[in-house]
């Protein structure tokens, strides 16, 4: 066995190499050269992008779309979504849906501005991968942190937005529907549904940062961009209701309050060509409120929960983005 002498100068000799190895690493740091370019505020002022895989409670559950956004003036920026349900709500079967007029799959369009009133610039660091390695076991990066600038706003934002969408009722859900003085309710495990469509102003707060630069060292362009984008805002809407079809007759809903206020919050990330975004809160809509003295059932339809709601979308940038610098190029 080797003994305690041993044991510390092989210790020893693993320490001074390690720091040797870590001391050249950092001469190696220290001697790369590099120039930064910032582009913070020459942002594009049309970018395009396709809405793919998004999940929407309101739209059942996946829509396709597009968006477009951009810069107008330096402290004005808008943005626009469309988005299409590709698919009705296959939780509900259609054999079970007894009204007979057609089913919406939903649809989302929205459009928007930010005024700029708080606009900061300051100093930060951004990854430079200047190669990548990759045996098929381990892999590796060979980087440096360059300096570069980050732009910080604050927006006042706004704008208006109309969806539209199936509602569907069961004897499960403790709704109704009254029309003409007469209660609708169905079967068990059957549904009525009536398409429904909301038409919403907007307005609050938009937090941004943006990292927009070019970092030139040893021949080659190293493109970096990402913006994040937070906000918050009260939403107020009005939501109109389609007539029902039911054994060849169609009805008009009568027991509909509207529930005219709501809020969203949301997060967007906008990093190599592709926008994801996160978004929840509670939605303007309709509450089906049963007038006094029509049944001894004034006690529900109440709220309607079904009115919160949480939502997922992805696009991919298609024309005249920022999706290039996230690219390595000659000069």
């Amino acid at each position: 066995m080797r003994n305690a002498s041993q044991i510390s100068d092989s210790a020893l000799r693993i320490f001074c190499l390690l720091s040797i190895v870590c001391f050249g690493a950092k001469l190696s740091a220290q001697s790369i050269e590099y120039k930064t370019q910032n582009n913070l505020h020459d942002l594009a002022p049309v970018k395009i992008s396709l809405a793919v895989l998004s999940m929407e409670t309101f739209l059942y559950p996946i829509t396709f779309g597009g968006r477009v956004e951009g810069q107008i003036l330096d402290k004005l920026h808008y943005q626009a979504n469309y988005r299409q349900g590709v698919i009705r709500n296959f939780m509900i079967p259609s054999d079970n849906v007894l009204t007979t007029q057609k089913e919406s799959k939903g649809l989302y369009i929205d459009g928007s501005v930010e005024l700029v009133f708080r606009d900061k610039t300051k100093t930060g660091k951004v990854k430079v991968i200047t190669d990548n390695y990759n045996d098929g076991l381990y892999s590796s990066q060979k980087y440096f942190m360059a300096g570069c600038d980050v732009r910080r706003y604050w927006a006042l934002s706004g704008g208006i937005s109309q969806y539209a969408r199936p509602k569907y009722v069961n004897s499960d859900s403790s709704e109704y529907i009254i029309s003409g003085g007469n209660i609708f309710l169905p079967a068990k495990d059957k549904f009525y549904h009536s398409n429904i469509s909301t038409t919403s102003i907007f307005a609050g707060l938009t937090f941004r940062k943006i990292r927009k630069s070019v970092v030139n060292s040893g021949g080659y362009n190293y493109r970096r961009f990402y913006a994040k984008r937070f906000y918050i805002q009260l939403v107020s809407g009005l939501t109109s209701v389609g007539k029902f079809t039911y054994n060849d007759q169609s009805y008009k809903i009568d027991n509909i309050k509207q529930d005219p206020l709501g809020y969203k919050i949301g997060w967007q990330w906008d990093e190599v060509g592709v926008v994801t975004g996160f978004e929840f809160g509670k939605q303007p809509g309709i509450t089906m409120n049963i007038p006094k003295g029509s049944e001894d059932i004034s006690n529900i339809f109440i709220n309607n929960p079904f009115l919160n709601y949480m939502k997922l979308t992805f696009h991919f940038d298609l024309w005249n983005t920022d999706k290039n610098y996230h690219q390595k190029n000659k000069k």
